[in-house]
């Protein structure tokens, strides 16, 4: 960065910096320091402050929170100019809390992007407790300048640790040692005396000893030390987490597992939330499984969640490790009428074709025979002479005109044809039932009058369809149904089963979860079918309460197994080869088996209604005289 740009940068932000405020009177622990020479120490922190910005922090940007407190220790000035008069001088921004100072302060994104907070205090700075969620420092370094307080309970604040990387400087409290010394935080880690390390000696201040970033901040949280995160889940989520007799087992349990080994943790789980429900945003409240991880009852919850935006604005979420959407399932329609099996093999078009040709070729025959012959041709002679090809039977003679000769030629070859074609096709319909047009796609389902059902377990997925600016989406959400989430979880999806089953609703759920539900089922495993296309397609992740500091060693875990294929692997075994049945033939449809009289009706049928009409003709040409 060029020294103008610096210089600009400079001006812009000192411009949000504040007045400063009235001089605060210290704690009684700093009147401890009276009569006491305090400049050494200071200097030496002074010092340390300016060496770690000049070192491990010359690539960051700075944001100095200075208590009021502090600075009957630690002149103000003095530490600025230092700070400017370093080798490498760039935009610092000088922040003195009071009264609604937290506007001063940068967006969260900023503050976790390339920024470190240096937070100078002598006492406790009671203002931060103020703060909302725009105080949440990546990485910050507190520098406690009053060698008679101990800043330990400070450290375990959560304002403090939520910061994913956090390091202490502070004086040394031996009298024959003025070189301050550095601290870090490893919450998870514990003692001798099994206390939990808040503050965690790294050694004395020596830039030769921290002179990079990962020295000064090293990661709180290689390890978790044994520590038990308690799990907000409901059991009942195939295949990412469910029962499997007295174990819990699901791909996202698998996940956590292989996490909890390398980071060495264990973790507990519920059965379902209190309320039943999974969560969602209700007057203002979460409630279900998210509700519990963000009033802090819950470490974090693992079941299918996807990142919308109303989920991220209240909770950190892990890497995503899967993407899926909702499903639809809907009945098998019925089988058409078999009696209509003789005209299936050939569309309507084509049956119009047929038609056409016939209606066109008996008139030609009948014309070219009368004027190119003196023979004497009916036009019923005509036209049973052309439907004998269509039944492969020959014809007793044939008139010795060229062109009535051409014509039959062509009308045999196309007739040949059109009765091979047929005959390979009506022996797939007489063995196979023909099913009509089945919906598959979302506008279809949307353009039919089937309803929409779903348990109401507290997902988006009706309001959003009832809000969708799609129209074939707002469609849907017009005809949704709700059933009510019994306690019981079996009650409720038979009643969801039930309502496919009658033939008026399409379902819908999760896509695995809808899938694994019908194939379980002996009565929707044969009689429904999915819908390929999927709603709200989404990535899942795990979600944390906001500003967790140790979610980032959970991304680098989840991503090391999706790279390694460990998620798809686990998923693709715990699914196997579970779908519904629906619109494919079923095990042994292609074994041989005799037909019944029902794969025959259409023909036994055409020959009833053939015999009907002869009679019929019989009857009137006995009674009218010829």
């Amino acid at each position: 960065m060029s020294h103008g740009a610096a210089s600009l940068l400079v001006v812009a932000f000192t411009t949000l910096a504040v007045t400063c405020c009235q001089s605060a009177p210290l704690v009684s622990s700093l009147s401890a320091l009276a009569g006491r020479d305090t400049t050494r120490p200071t200097r030496q922190l002074e010092r340390a402050v300016v060496e770690a910005v000049d070192g491990p922090l010359l690539e960051k940007w700075l944001i100095l929170l200075v208590d009021t407190s502090a600075e009957q220790l630690l002149p103000l000035d003095t530490l600025i100019e230092a700070l400017n008069d370093g080798e490498h001088p760039r935009p610092l921004l000088l922040l003195r809390p009071k009264l609604e100072w937290e506007d001063q302060l940068p967006p969260s994104s900023v503050l976790s992007g390339l920024c470190v907070v240096i937070l100078v205090t002598a006492t406790w700075p009671w203002w931060l407790a103020e703060t909302g969620d725009r105080w949440a420092p990546t990485t910050l370094l507190v520098v406690n300048v009053n060698s008679s307080w101990d800043a330990t309970n400070l450290m375990e604040w959560p304002k403090i640790q939520i910061s994913a990387s956090l390091t202490l400087i502070e004086p040394s409290y031996r009298k024959e040692s003025l070189v301050p010394i550095v601290h870090t935080s490893r919450p998870f880690s514990k003692d001798f005396r099994g206390r939990r390390l808040y503050k965690d000696f790294l050694g004395e201040w020596d830039v030769t000893r921290f002179p990079r970033l990962d020295l000064l901040f090293p990661d709180r949280f290689h390890t978790f030390g044994g520590e038990v995160l308690h799990v907000a889940s409901d059991l009942d989520d195939y295949p990412l987490i469910y029962e499997d007799g007295d174990t819990v087992d699901g791909t996202n349990i698998r996940i956590l597992r292989s996490l909890g080994s390398w980071l060495n943790f264990t973790f507990t789980t519920t059965h379902h939330a209190n309320d039943g429900n999974w969560g969602e945003l209700e007057n203002g409240t979460w409630n279900g499984l998210l509700g519990e991880v963000y009033r802090g009852e819950k470490n974090i919850t693992i079941n299918y969640f996807t990142v919308v935006y109303d989920r991220m604005q209240d909770f950190d979420h892990t890497a995503t490790y899967f993407s899926e959407g909702f499903g639809f399932a809907l009945q098998i329609p019925p089988p058409l009428p078999a009696w209509r099996s003789l005209i299936y093999p050939f569309s309507a078009v084509l049956w119009a074709c047929v038609g056409g040709v016939l209606l066109l070729t008996t008139p030609a025959l009948y014309l070219l025979t009368r004027a190119s012959s003196e023979q004497e041709l009916y036009l019923q002679t005509a036209a049973l002479e052309v439907f004998r090809s269509l039944v492969r039977q020959s014809s007793p003679r044939v008139c010795r005109t060229g062109a009535v000769r051409l014509l039959l030629a062509a009308w045999w070859i196309g007739g040949l044809i059109l009765v091979v074609s047929y005959t390979c096709n009506l022996i797939a319909v007489l063995t196979v039932p023909v099913f009509p047009p089945t919906i598959s796609t979302i506008e279809g389902l949307a353009l039919s009058k089937h309803r929409v059902a779903m348990v109401d377990y507290g997902e988006f997925v009706p309001e959003a369809l009832a809000t969708s600016n799609d129209r074939y989406l707002k469609a849907l959400g017009d005809r949704m149904d709700l059933v009510f989430n019994h306690d019981d979880d079996d009650v409720s999806y038979n009643e969801l089963l039930q309502l496919v089953l009658d033939g008026g609703h399409a379902i819908t759920d999760t896509y695995s979860y809808l899938r694994n539900l019908l194939a379980q089922d002996e009565r929707t495993n044969k009689q429904t079918y999915l819908l390929r296309e999927q709603i709200y397609s989404g990535a899942l992740a795990f979600f944390l309460p906001k500003h967790t500091p140790w979610r980032s060693r959970l991304d680098q875990g989840i991503c090391r197994l999706l790279e390694a294929g460990l998620v798809n692997k686990w998923y693709r075994d715990i699914m196997g080869d579970t779908s519904t049945t629906g619109l494919q033939p079923a095990k042994g449809a292609a074994s041989e088996k005799a037909l019944t009289l029902s794969n025959l009706q259409g023909p036994f049928f055409l020959l009833g209604s053939g015999l009907l009409v002869a009679l019929i003709t019989f009857l009137v040409e006995s009674v009218v005289p010829q």
